[in-house]
Order: structure tokens, then C-alpha cells, then sequence
């Protein structure tokens, strides 16, 4: 096959190994190196992780060992070929993942028959012969927005089955209230998510038990919950905010925790959330507090937040880089942040566990003293 040249271009849910999941590793299958190279490439410079077999029988050994979001196949190679590699990886699906792994099926120009039949045995997609890489990153793109929302979909039935069998009328309304900031501003959905993820990567890696590790995950998927209080055209604004208009977003933490206060299940999650922008030197607010006064999984927290906060876009600027992400907060170690937190946190960027691809622009730009310590 041939191709253009690449250019560089929920609430109450139990923390379980699926919400911790990064879709970073893509598997590329084709006979012709060159292609298979050329293919590695770029997905590398979009941040994926990508291992290339020379055969389906080769892709197959891969694929046992090491678990993949995407294989992207061509379908005439010597031996399985590419449907019949489809049709093996998609038996061998676990029953419950609410996103096992995608196929893409690359075939002929003239080859609507073979695409069809494709798509019948589960494919996610296919590429005709020669295709674009810029389809290529719009289809990948899309792609993994699918996969997010299987996943949230998955959250959403887990929970109401939670709320089914607890009758707690209290963590309805939480729910209805997280979707209502989901509503005032479109960056919190992914943004919480995130974070939620991060805090509880965070703290497993620091050896935190299980029951601390849920808490860091709802704390992270419901510190900005707060924000409900906020007006839309403050957290919507496309430019940077006034000192006025800063001293609304920083009621947040506090407004947050006295919604979540009154419902039981919550009360371990109130700290964190209403800590999470404390800082080490204790700059931070609502209550200036400093060091270890800060709760752990508030100073947890506030390193999943800023990093996720800086490498997103948001209304008014495009996200940082990684490498600038992990330098800014390398520098605020003892400064802003907890120095085992941050240690933590450059060892996890070190293994690609922190960041997920294609969340910001990654562009470089000048980043202010407040934009560092309280970037949201």
C-alpha cells in the first residue's frame, strides 16, 4: 500500500484498572516495511507508544503478550491475513471491557467488497489505498473520543446501578450537579476525568491503599464541581481573566466542598477538594495553608490538577508540552508542591503513564508565576 508523507503534527464509580487506562499503544501490521515504518512514525510524533509486526502471525504473538487500543492491518499479507486477524483479535475480546481493541483495515482502491466485509466482523474503520495521514489522525481522533465514551457510558450504568441499590436520592442530585458544570463548560468534562485519573495513578504508585485510591479518583472527578458557582462567561472567557473575576474562580474549592459535605458517602472527598489549590509554601488558597498541614491527598491533587490544567487547551490559551508541563512542575518541587508528590509524578512521566495523547496543542509560550501556581 502506499501513502502520503507523514507531517509532524462520572461520579460514584469505583476506581478500577479501566479508568486508569491510557489508549497509548497501537499495533501496525503490514508485510512492506516501509509502509509499516513510515506508519510508526507518525502515530510516534502524535505521543502514541507503536509496535509493528511483519505478519498476522507475528501480530498475533504481539498481541497475546501486551495489550493494544488499535491494530491498524493491511489485508493482503502472506499466511492470516488481515480479516482473518480481525476476526481472531475480536475473539478474543473479554466479555465487560467496555472498549476492547479497535481494528483499522487498510485495502485496495477497488475493493468495497473486501471493506464491507470488514466492517461486518467488527471493524472500527478502513483506509483505501493510497490514503492520507491526515485522515489517518482525524480517524484516530475519533477513535479515541469513542472509546472515552463507551467508557463514561459504562461509568454512567455502573453508577446508576449504585444508585439503584443504595436508593441515596443525595448522590442523584451530585450527579445532575457534575453535569451541570459539564454544561457551563465543555473543558471541565475532560478536564475532571483527567485529573481524577492522574490523582489515583498518583497515589497507587505511592503505595496508597486501595480505599485512598478511590478517594483521590472521585476527588479528581469532582474538584471543580465547585464551579457550578462560577458564571459562564468567567469560565468561558477567551482572554485572560481580571483580578475581580479571578477572586470568583477562587471560590470554587470552598463552594464545592459545602455541596458535597452533607452526603456521607462524600465526606472523605470534601478535604482534598476543598485543599486541591493549597500550596507547599502556602500561597495557595482558601487557607493558606503550607507543608504537610495540607492533607495528602489535597497536595495529590494539586499536581494531577496543574499538570492536566497547563497540557490542555483551554478558552483563552493553547496547552503546554509535555517536556515544558514536567519542567514547570520539576521547578515548583518544595516550592509549590510536595516533593514526594512531584518525584511521583516525573517517575510515572518517565514509564508514559501521566499523559494522555492528543489532549492539548502543545505549543510553546511564555507561562506566568500565577498561571504556574494556579493554572485553573
Amino acid at each position: 500500500m502506499t501513502a502520503e508523507a507523514p507531517t509532524t503534527a462520572p461520579v460514584d464509580v469505583s476506581v478500577t484498572a479501566t479508568e486508569l487506562v491510557i489508549d497509548k499503544d497501537i499495533l501496525v501490521v503490514d508485510d512492506e516495511p516501509s509502509i509499516r515504518d513510515m506508519i510508526a512514525l507518525f502515530l510516534r510524533r502524535l505521543g502514541f507508544v507503536v509496535d509493528c509486526a511483519k505478519d498476522g502471525k507475528d501480530a498475533l504473538e504481539q498481541f497475546a503478550a501486551k495489550r493494544y487500543f488499535l491494530v491498524i492491518t493491511d489485508v493482503g499479507m502472506p499466511g492470516i491475513s488481515g480479516m482473518d486477524l480481525l476476526s481472531e483479535i475480536k475473539a478474543l475480546a473479554t466479555d465487560g471491557d467496555p472498549a476492547p481493541t479497535d481494528v483499522i483495515i487498510v485495502t485496495g482502491k477497488s475493493a468495497e467488497a473486501v471493506a464491507v466485509e470488514a466492517l461486518r466482523r467488527g471493524a472500527y474503520d478502513y483506509f483505501r489505498k493510497p490514503f492520507s495521514f491526515d485522515a489517518m489522525r482525524f480517524t484516530v481522533q475519533r477513535l479515541l473520543e469513542r472509546r472515552r465514551l463507551r467508557r463514561q457510558a459504562h461509568q454512567v450504568h455502573t453508577l446508576q446501578v449504585r444508585i439503584d441499590a443504595e436508593k441515596s436520592h443525595a448522590q442523584q442530585a451530585v450527579a445532575a450537579l457534575v453535569e451541570a458544570v459539564y454544561a457551563k463548560d465543555s473543558y471541565t468534562r475532560g478536564h475532571m476525568e483527567r485529573v481524577g485519573r492522574i490523582a489515583a495513578v498518583l497515589g497507587k504508585h505511592m503505595g496508597r491503599g486501595d480505599e485512598e485510591v478511590e478517594i483521590l479518583y472521585r476527588a479528581g472527578t469532582l474538584h471543580d464541581i465547585g464551579k457550578i458557582g462560577t458564571p459562564d462567561l468567567v469560565l468561558n472567557k477567551p482572554a485572560s481573566l481580571t483580578e475581580s473575576e479571578w477572586e470568583t474562580i477562587r471560590l470554587h474549592p470552598v463552594v464545592g466542598a459545602n455541596i458535597l459535605a452533607p452526603i456521607r458517602a462524600l465526606e472523605p472527598v470534601c478535604s482534598p477538594v476543598r485543599c486541591h489549590h493549597e500550596r507547599w509554601d502556602g500561597s495557595g488558597y482558601p487557607s493558606k495553608m503550607a507543608g504537610k498541614d495540607i492533607p495528602e491527598s489535597a497536595r495529590i491533587l494539586a499536581v494531577a490538577d496543574v499538570c492536566d490544567a497547563l497540557h490542555s487547551d483551554r478558552a483563552y490559551r493553547a496547552g503546554l508540552p509535555v517536556e515544558t508541563v514536567r519542567a514547570i512542575i520539576h521547578e515548583g518541587r518544595g516550592k509549590l508542591f510536595d516533593p514526594e508528590v512531584c518525584d511521583c509524578f516525573q517517575d510515572l512521566c518517565d514509564k508514559q503513564l501521566i499523559f494522555e495523547p492528543m489532549v492539548g496543542s502543545a505549543a510553546e509560550r511564555r507561562v506566568g508565576d500565577a498561571e504556574v501556581a494556579h493554572p485553573c
